[in-house]
């Protein structure tokens, strides 16, 4: 199934976060700066799953991507505070962190499927089985 164009909705929301990870790493301090943290901690994992999940239904990816949000987020708090190295600066390079780690498998697993062509679904004339 080929990938379709990212909707500018979908692009615009993505810098937007991503701008919003970048101010929470620098140390800015500006009004705007904690929105669009959290613009990034809940959607960046989604919108690095998704493209992961290419022969699901939109439902199906929808709610797989979702939960991929909670359970990032969730896991890298619940670490981080059991190591007793919890920091926003830290959480949210954690996160940065896995969502680059999903997206660079998504290249790959894409440059996989592209080296190998076509996927021949249809069975073969003969079954195996019957063979005598």
């Amino acid at each position: 199934m080929p990938s379709s164009p990212r909707p500018p909705l979908v692009l615009l929301t993505a810098a937007a976060g991503l701008a919003g990870a970048v101010l929470t790493l620098l140390g800015d301090t500006s009004p705007y700066a904690g929105w669009l943290t959290l613009l990034f901690l809940l959607t960046a994992p989604a919108l690095a799953t998704w493209p992961l999940l290419p022969r699901r239904s939109p439902l199906a990816r929808a709610i797989v991507a979702g939960s991929m949000t909670i359970v990032v987020n969730v896991a890298v708090a619940q670490v981080m505070l059991s190591l007793n190295l919890w920091s926003i600066r830290g959480g949210v390079a954690a996160v940065l962190a896995i969502c680059l780690l999903l997206a660079m498998l998504d290249v790959v697993l894409t440059r996989r499927t592209a080296d190998a062509g076509p996927i021949d679904d249809r069975p073969e004339e003969e079954d195996w089985i019957y063979e005598g």
